[in-house]
Parts: C-alpha cells; sequence; structure tokens
C-alpha cells in the first residue's frame, strides 16, 4: 500500500469516527427528548390508532389531518399502553437515520461538508423535537433527504439507473407519514426540472422531469386516492383546527420553525431576513442545488400567500423550510471554512455557535418533556393509589390523560360532566392561555396541587386542582 493510500484510508477512518460520534449524539439527543407521558397531538393519534383496530382501519376509519398514516401504524403495533419511549422509536430510529442520509448529501462535495450537514441536522431542536415524538414528521424527513440524495446523484450522472422508482417509493411512504411531503415533492421536481432546462434546454427539461417523476406522481395520486375516497365513503375528512389565512401567522409560522432549526433564543422576523441573505448570496458564494433552496426556502411560502391557504400559523408545516436551511447552511459554512483566513474564523464561530445555542434548547426540551402530563399522573397516584376519577373542562384533553394512564398502567376514569364523583379536575391550556386559580363546582373548591408549563415547539400547559374538604 502506497503512502497515499495510507493516507486516504486514514482520513475515512477518521471520517466514520466522526460521523459514528455524531450520529450516537443525535440518537441520544432524540432518546433524551422522548422522554415523559405522550402530549395532545401524540395522545389523540395513539387514540385513533387505537379506536381503529386494523392496519385496515388506520386508512379507512380515521379520516383526521392528525392521523400520520405509518406512525398510526406503528402505534397501532406497540399498543395505547405503550412506555412513551416505545410509541416513539418509528421517530427516533427514522430521525437517527435521517442524519446519516444528510451527512452522505453534504459528503458528495466534501467529507468535511458530510460531518457539518450530520452535525447541524443532530442537534437542530427543531429535528431533535420532530425526531423523538410519536408524529410523522421524522419519517418524512428521512423520505424526503433521500429524495434528495437520490435527485442529487442523478444530476450528477452518477446513477447507474434511473432513480425513477426508487423515488416513487420515497415520496409515496413520505406522504403516508405526513402529507406535507407533497411541497417537497414540488421543491425536488421543480429543481430538476430547472437543473435540466439550464443544462439542455426547454424541452428536454419538460421530459427528461416527467421520465423521472412520472411513477411518483402516480404514487402520490394512489396517496389522496386512498385518503379522499376513504373520507368520502364514511363521513368527509376532518380537520382538528382550521384557520384562515392571516399573513402575520405565516411569518410567525415560519419565523417559529427558523428560530427552532438553528437554536435561536427567541423568535425573531430577522431570522428570516438573514435565511433570505443567505439565498440571496448562494450562487456568488457557489453553493449547490440553488433551485432546490429557492423552491423550499422562498416560493414555498409565497405559493401559501398567493394561495391564501389555511392553518399557516403553525410552524412545522414550514419543516421544508428547515430542511433546506440546514444543508444551505452547512454549505456556507463549509465554503467559509476552506476558504480560510476571516471566513474560515467567522464559519467556525457561526457552527460553533449554531451548535451550542442548539444543544441548549435540545436539553430544555429534555428536562420540560413537552409539560410532562405523566406528572399529574404521579400525583393522582399518590393521592389514590388505587385509581381515581378526573374532571377536565374540555375535551382536547382527554387522549392525553387516558394514554397517559394507560402507559402508567392506572386505573383513571376521565370525564367531562359529573362533578360530584370528581376528586380531582384538569385544566390543559395552550399558548397564551391561563389556568384559573381556584375552580368551584357542586358546592366544593379545587385547588392546584401540581402543574406544568410547556416549552418548545410541542406541548400544552396543564394545571392539576384536587378537592378540598
Amino acid at each position: 500500500m502506497t503512502d497515499a493510500m495510507q493516507g486516504e484510508a486514514g482520513v475515512d477512518r477518521r471520517y466514520w469516527w466522526l460521523l459514528g460520534a455524531i450520529v450516537a449524539l443525535g440518537l441520544a439527543l432524540r432518546i433524551a427528548g422522548a422522554q415523559g407521558a405522550l402530549w395532545l397531538d401524540e395522545a389523540w393519534s395513539a387514540k385513533q390508532a387505537h379506536d381503529a383496530g386494523t392496519p385496515l382501519g388506520v386508512f379507512l376509519n380515521i379520516n383526521h389531518d392528525n392521523n400520520h398514516h405509518l406512525n398510526s401504524l406503528w402505534l397501532l403495533l406497540v399498543g395505547f399502553d405503550a412506555p412513551p419511549l416505545l410509541a416513539r422509536a418509528l421517530s427516533i430510529a427514522t430521525g437517527t437515520a435521517a442524519i446519516l442520509v444528510a451527512a452522505a448529501i453534504g459528503a458528495r462535495r466534501s467529507l468535511t461538508l458530510g460531518l457539518v450537514t450530520a452535525l447541524l441536522f443532530a442537534v437542530s431542536p427543531a429535528l431533535v423535537t420532530f425526531g423523538s415524538e410519536a408524529r410523522g414528521y421524522a419519517p418524512m424527513s428521512l423520505a424526503l433527504l433521500t429524495a434528495i440524495l437520490l435527485v442529487d446523484r442523478w444530476l450528477a450522472g452518477e446513477a447507474e439507473r434511473s432513480p425513477a422508482l426508487a423515488l416513487a417509493i420515497c415520496f409515496f411512504l413520505g406522504a403516508f407519514s405526513q402529507l406535507i411531503l407533497f411541497f417537497g415533492f414540488c421543491a425536488v421536481a421543480g429543481w430538476v426540472f430547472f437543473a435540466l432546462w439550464k443544462r439542455s434546454g426547454f424541452r428536454e427539461a419538460l421530459t427528461g422531469s416527467i421520465r423521472l417523476f412520472l411513477p411518483s406522481t402516480i404514487a402520490l395520486a394512489l396517496v389522496v386516492t386512498i385518503i379522499l375516497g376513504a373520507a368520502a365513503a364514511r363521513t368527509g375528512f376532518t380537520f382538528g383546527r382550521y384557520d384562515p389565512y392571516n399573513p402575520l401567522e405565516l411569518l410567525h409560522g415560519v419565523s417559529e420553525m427558523v428560530q427552532y432549526t438553528v437554536g435561536l433564543p427567541a423568535m425573531s422576523i430577522w431570522g428570516i431576513a438573514a435565511m433570505l441573505v443567505l439565498l440571496v448570496l448562494a450562487p456568488s458564494a457557489g453553493v449547490w442545488r440553488i433551485a432546490f433552496h429557492r423552491l423550499a426556502i422562498l416560493a414555498f411560502p409565497l405559493m401559501l400567500a398567493l394561495l391564501r391557504s389555511g392553518n399557516v400559523a403553525h410552524p412545522r408545516y414550514y419543516l421544508l423550510i428547515g430542511i433546506a436551511l440546514l444543508v444551505l447552511l452547512a454549505e456556507f459554512v463549509w465554503l467559509g471554512m476552506k476558504a480560510g483566513g476571516w471566513k474560515c474564523w467567522l464559519a467556525g464561530a457561526t457552527l460553533a455557535g449554531i451548535t451550542l445555542a442548539s444543544l441548549a434548547l435540545d436539553v430544555d426540551l429534555a428536562v420540560n418533556r413537552r409539560g410532562d402530563v405523566g406528572a399529574a399522573i404521579r400525583a393522582m397516584q399518590a393521592r389514590a393509589p388505587q385509581g381515581t376519577r378526573l374532571l377536565l373542562d374540555r375535551e382536547t384533553g382527554i387522549a392525553t390523560l387516558e394514554a397517559a394512564a394507560a402507559s402508567a398502567h392506572y386505573p383513571l376514569t376521565v370525564q367531562l360532566e359529573d362533578c360530584t364523583a370528581a376528586r380531582f379536575f384538569l385544566a390543559d391550556r395552550f399558548r397564551g392561555e391561563q389556568p384559573p386559580a381556584r375552580i368551584e363546582l357542586c358546592g366544593a373548591r379545587y385547588t392546584p396541587i401540581a402543574e406544568a408549563r410547556a416549552r418548545g415547539m410541542s406541548g400544552t400547559h396543564w394545571t392539576l386542582y384536587e378537592r378540598q374538604p
């Protein structure tokens, strides 16, 4: 073996050791973030899967936007009383695997870029959150990143055969994980079209894009047909909540996604401004995949604004922006390191700052546990170990308390009426809402005995009250 070959092998070994350490860090952060009882959306997903009864029922009987089908199948498999860590295992596994795929995307240009990309995906508070809760966002992210990698290799002429079928599988499984993958499909397909147009002209771009994405289009049409067909055969498709379009809410949603993507300490419009500056500088800086970044980061929210779509305040709907932003940031950091001088120092400081800020939010997620409602179960267990009745003031919290009690194997009856038989009362509140200081029902007074306030992208506030003699 020559000295050059030995040196290359040594570099490869160091790369894999460092990548393994980054993946282990990402896995540890996701396991730490997966502690505590299921929060509102997770609990309703688990209850819906349990009520569906069979795998076929998951596809035919739920018909609700809270049904992320592959995640619901997993929740059905593990059971309604599964420990929270097991219920979240699918997201933990796919969220961790996404770090490896992100590294492969970066490593196509440089092994160092692969490590930088992997680190950003490993510690990003948004991806740690989604990768540690029983929802479909982590499997969807893995499917989208795999599609990006396949397309990147194909555009570079490195694919031995057309990845059309593999892409169709990615988009099919990804859409059944979370329907926002449709936005990702548009960004990836548009990226290919514009890349081919620049290379070979409009006609070749059109025919090449159709050949590559026709199977994916059929797969996504099949997903839509299954979902809408099942809804039409039953009671129609239901949204948990629908808010009309509001431009300020769209800005709020995008800002919060940017905040938790890179670990900003507070939500600010300046995060969006900085992201747009990077997008403008990207071509002159030598960044790859310009069309994809423009479509994912800029065209996507502009399309929502033009269509005046509803429910634009939810930050998790902009996960496509977060993924594209991390890939873009990683490349900027690597280019700065490669340039040397003050640019190298700035790039290193940026990477260190994002990593430390992200880790701070990741630790806060692990400590706060999304406002762990399991603490309410433990408080009731301490006072009524044989089981009890709990009164709620609104329906939203039913699944949360039932799921927490089931995983703790605690006999709990949750009810919305008949305060005469309820020893405990729980008020669950969303952001901006405050629970009452005390409650009087049926001639009795309830006073607080436990509470939690959720921080981060997930969770709800709650206060537990006990009837006083």
